[in-house]
């Protein structure tokens, strides 16, 4: 018997194709969804003070309904004692829990527990609100990326297939409508490919008075291209775009690696990835390329590694789509390639990468405390492996985390070591970050003329960078320098949410400072509403605790409380000093 489990829409258990009654009760359904989606077991106190806190008897209410969560899945899943932990039987499948790794024709969507509602346990309730944001981000990540996979992999139909469905709850998803009309073309079908085009160019100018993405319409454009230059001249290209990125010439290497690219044997498997590795790494870190293009090429490079047996480009593509991912806030795709990135046995340097990665994600997420094991860990393989540029990315990395606790001291020791390593290397590019968050430690240690120093020096470097991401970190610093100034810091934090940062970690920090600066205003309660939806989708846990507070200064304390509940598994000293008062 095979039992499948939908959480995602109407819920429902189906046994071999055929609906069956679920739970009595829609809290039984809401202990099955808690348990399924936890990262760590929960005590059994937690449920009662999240599902049943005002019943008569709540623990025997807790009972019953595992009892009963039980007996509609015919006995076949487990719960253990205290912390609850959930296992099934290997033919029983819940769908929010296959999300990282689908069937190949798996579209999902839908929102959690649709149809039912908790305004009884509003601890509960917050919670499901902030999964139904993540859920539906991170089925969107999904339909994404195994369709750009089908597409990558030769089955252009197939991914044409996925990126229909997807688009079908996701009217506005670029990337999508550019992997539609990508594989619409690969396969041959032109006509079919321009009235996509002609649909979608309509869609964008009613719906949001704009033209059609640059994306989009690029991809109407692949033709098969042979290969134009020998594989020593596209090594050469490779070469000179390295000294070219290294020296600064950012426009000029990233020719080179078009060229290289564009001129490279597809049947050369080690170059064709490299190439692509390249051009996206370039992109990435030098150009603030986030787009569908700089995913196809990673997946490009990803399709060589495995057709060469290549670890070192199959890591390396793996771990610049986590990172990624976590720039977009999509915890379960980062999870996804990080296993991937760790399954082709990647060299200690690169591991130092990957460790480093994951530390952003667990600090992005507020799981401090095991941030800070993976950061740490990721310091050391890159000392022993030499790699002295992640070294000083990690470093920085845990003094951000230092810095969000409180921890003004560690957070500027650690700090003045990630410069010193990055001034040794003459990394100017990355300065911005560190030293912005310096400057913030210097705040909170009353030292003002060195954050002063610190900001007017890596102001210049971001207004002259362009990099959309630092300028709301560098904003963000700011405005904590005016409002320990006493000047206007509302005119930072609007000049920093004026950018468009594809990593929205900054963007959702700056929101949280403005949302404060303008409680009780329109504008902040705007502000709020934006910072709930973007830190919900993204599992920014702390900064979705930073909501709840602001709203709770309007008067209401049951906001508190949700904040208190839901800040309950964060270490960090400094949120539990302001939910204490």
């Amino acid at each position: 018997m095979t039992t499948v489990v939908r959480l995602l829409g109407p819920p429902q258990i189906v046994q071999d194709g055929t609906p069956v009654g679920g739970p009595r009760g829609h809290k039984a359904w809401g202990l099955l969804a808690f348990l399924a989606l936890a990262e760590r077991p929960p005590s059994r106190q937690r449920l009662v003070s999240m599902l049943f806190e005002h019943a008569e008897d709540p623990r025997g209410a807790l009972r019953w309904n595992l009892a009963e969560m039980r007996r509609a899945l015919g006995g076949r899943v487990t719960v253990g004692r205290d912390p609850l932990t959930l296992a099934t039987d290997h033919d029983v499948s819940i769908d929010v829990m296959g999300l990282a790794a689908p069937g190949p024709a798996d579209v999902l969507h839908g929102e959690l527990l649709e149809g039912l509602s908790f305004d009884d346990s509003p601890t509960f309730d917050t919670w499901l609100s902030v999964e139904r944001q993540r859920l539906v981000a991170d089925c969107r990540a999904l339909a994404h990326r195994r369709s750009v996979e089908l597409l990558t992999g030769g089955q252009p139909w197939a991914a044409a297939v996925i990126a229909a469905q997807a688009l079908e709850n996701d009217r506005l998803n670029a990337d999508l409508h550019a992997v539609l009309v990508s594989s619409l073309t690969r396969s041959g079908d032109h006509q079919a490919a321009r009235a996509h085009l002609a649909r979608c160019a309509d869609l964008y100018r009613r719906e949001l008075g704009a033209e059609l993405p640059a994306a989009v319409a690029a991809a109407a454009a692949w033709a098969p291209a042979e290969p134009a230059v020998s594989a020593a001249a596209v090594r050469s290209l490779l070469d000179l775009a390295d000294s070219s990125l290294s020296a600064g010439s950012v426009a000029a290497g990233l020719g080179q690696l078009r060229r290289a690219v564009a001129g490279v044997a597809d049947t050369d498997q080690h170059l064709s990835g490299r190439a692509r590795l390249a051009l996206a790494s370039a992109l990435i870190h030098s150009d603030g390329g986030r787009g569908g293009d700089v995913t196809m090429l990673l997946h490009q490079a990803l399709v060589h590694a495995h057709r060469g047996g290549d670890p070192a480009i199959g890591a390396a593509a793996c771990r610049e789509l986590a990172f990624l991912a976590v720039q977009a806030g999509h915890r379960s795709e980062v999870e996804h390639w990080l296993g991937q990135a760790e399954a082709w046995h990647p060299t200690e340097a690169e591991a130092a990468r990957i460790l480093g990665v994951r530390g952003m994600s667990l600090s992005d997420a507020g799981a401090y405390d095991e941030a800070l094991a993976v950061l740490g860990a990721s310091t050391d393989a890159a000392r022993r492996s030499g790699n002295r540029r992640q070294l000083s990315w990690s470093q920085a990395m845990i003094g951000r985390v230092r810095l969000l606790r409180g921890e003004y001291a560690q957070a500027a020791h650690v700090l003045d070591e990630a410069l010193g390593h990055i001034r040794a290397q003459r990394w100017t590019a990355f300065t911005p970050f560190p030293q912005a968050l310096r400057a913030e430690a210097a705040v909170g240690l009353g030292d003002a003329a060195t954050a002063r120093e610190l900001l007017d020096y890596a102001w210049v470097q971001t207004v002259e960078s362009g990099d959309q991401c630092w300028v709301a970190v560098v904003s963000h610093a700011q405005a904590t320098l005016a409002l320990h100034d006493g000047r206007d810091a509302l005119a930072w934090c609007r000049t920093g949410l004026a950018a468009a940062p594809w990593y929205l970690w900054p963007r959702a920090r700056l929101i949280d400072l403005a949302a404060r600066l303008t409680l009780g205003t329109r504008e902040g309660a705007e502000l709020l509403d934006e910072l709930e939806r973007v830190a919900g989708a993204a599992t920014m846990r702390e900064l979705t605790v930073r909501a709840l507070i602001h709203r709770s200064r309007g008067g209401d304390g049951q906001h508190l409380a949700r904040a208190r509940a839901m800040a309950s598994d964060i270490a960090n000293p400094a949120l539990a000093a302001e939910l204490a008062v």
